[in-house]
């Protein structure tokens, strides 16, 4: 059981450590910010930009709807006990534990990124290096550990990566003095992929024996990366190739290609009132050369317990038999190489409403949904801000969200003179209101961090241009 525990945990490494593209959305309504045509392929930034290489944008974030405070809970002398202790109560604990718990990370790191101005059009160029992981944890896991019940559905678990390198141009243009419509065309190379399913996975227990019923799949692919299996076609290692010319030989060989469609608009009701709305990700890959990975249909049944406590049985050996045995069923097979695999992008769709002070328009509030269709893994967030444009050149925004994942505290600050354009900003930085004094957050451990230096040219084209002074 405890090399059950250890996949488990190794699999949610992998996962955070590979990190889902979720684009920073406190940035929206930021006046100023050089990358909301991310969200929305119709917004265009004040001016022309060139991004300084590596620095221009990037985001990288964790998101969950589990915390340690679920976890570990007072014992009221100053200590902390695990939720499995008989101190907490079955009920305290399973309250704050929600049928599905995923686990979410993303990564975009922009390479190179180009926008511009041409009359009353704005065109964007960008090259990108994008991660997505998730994972998804069912609550029938910790109801399980917790009471000790008689069935074990693991049927939702599941974990999802792939990285991949996105070039894009997007165009937007003003049509008229209220309606501005935009797309963005992206070319797609998938670099890796890995991905597990437990179709089926169902242990049941009773005093004399186990039965367990299981099923799963998924798919591999990594350049300069082999699996290694045992005459069963289990895996039980991988081979990873140390000549890097190679690796990179065999990324540049490789047949995986997609292309997908963002489209927009933005419309300005009022002078003071403004509805936007976007689709994101409109597309897909082609996979080949991928490993189908697999555990056929299984179902056993072990009733090695009837002479437990007996002296001549050894119980130590037995339980490890027995889990050396549920490891074999659920350990997963390469069933077939060199398979080909269509696949959809996540797509996202965005919402949003930016209410202007009328006798004030350098402060704004607004509220943006956010959608993303991902199959088990999708989510949705409603995230209200404030936003103030203190200067044409330095502007703040601060935000509150509740989504899938709970409630978030976001901000961010721009500073954008003529030449410059340097932006940070968090969609949420509740974690660090609360932590251990190892630094662990404790009430959540959402977060999503997004910096960006950059070169800013060309004329103003935002909100606030300076006013013609009079002739005499």
């Amino acid at each position: 059981m405890k090399r059950l525990i250890y996949i488990i945990l190794t699999a949610l490494s992998f996962c955070v450590a590979a990190s889902a593209q979720h684009n920073f959305r406190t940035g929206y309504f930021l006046d100023g910010y050089t990358y909301n045509h991310k969200l929305n392929p119709a917004l265009a930034s004040d001016r022309g930009y060139f991004a300084i290489p590596v620095l221009g944008y990037t985001t990288l974030g964790v998101e969950t709807n589990m915390s340690l405070a679920k976890f570990l809970y007072p014992d009221g002398k100053g200590n902390l006990d695990l939720f499995l202790s008989p101190n907490v109560s079955a009920n305290d604990f399973l309250k704050g534990i929600q049928t599905n718990n995923p686990i979410n990370a993303n990564l975009d790191l922009s390479v190179f990124s180009l926008g511009f101005h041409a009359g009353k059009s704005f065109n964007t160029l960008d090259l990108s290096f994008k991660a997505d992981a998730r994972s998804n944890l069912p609550g029938s896991l910790f109801s399980w550990a917790k009471q000790a019940g008689n069935v074990l559905d693991m049927s939702d678990f599941g974990v999802n990566a792939d990285a991949r390198v996105e070039f894009s141009y997007g165009y937007s243009r003003k049509i008229g003095e209220k309606l501005r419509i935009g797309a963005k065309l992206k070319f797609v190379a998938a670099l890796a992929k890995a991905s597990y399913a437990a179709d089926h996975l169902i242990l049941t227990m009773n005093e004399d024996k186990w039965r367990l019923t299981s099923q799963g799949s998924g798919y591999f692919y990594a350049p300069g990366v082999s699996i290694q299996t045992d005459d069963l076609r289990h895996i039980n290692g991988i081979d990873i190739l140390s000549d890097n010319e190679k690796i990179i030989e065999a990324a540049l060989n490789a047949r995986n290609f997609g292309a997908a469609l963002d489209l927009g608009f933005t419309y300005d009701i009022f002078n003071w009132l403004t509805v936007s709305a976007s689709v994101t990700d409109l597309g897909g890959v082609r996979w080949s050369g991928l490993s189908k990975l697999g555990s056929d249909a299984y179902s056993v049944e072990y009733s090695g317990f009837d002479n437990i406590g007996n002296e001549d049985q050894d119980v130590e050996a037995t339980l490890s038999d027995l889990g050396d045995e549920l490891i074999e069923m659920i350990q997963p097979k390469v069933m077939s190489t060199d398979n080909t695999l269509i696949e959809m992008l996540s797509m996202t769709a965005h919402a949003g409403l930016e209410l202007r002070l009328p006798f004030y328009k350098r402060l704004s509030a607004g509220l943006l949904g956010t959608y993303r269709y991902d199959g088990p893994y999708s989510w949705w967030e409603a995230r209200a801000s404030l936003n103030w444009a203190l200067f044409r050149w330095l502007s703040f925004s601060g935000s509150y969200a509740q989504s899938t994942y709970g409630e978030s505290y976001g901000g961010a600050i721009n500073f954008h003179p003529n030449v410059l354009n340097i932006f940070v900003g968090i969609d949420s930085f509740k974690p660090a209101l609360n932590v251990t004094d190892q630094y662990i957050p404790i009430d959540s451990f959402n977060t999503n961090l997004a910096i960006g230096v950059n070169i800013a040219f060309g004329k103003y084209h935002g909100r606030f241009p300076r006013k013609a002074k009079k002739s005499k």
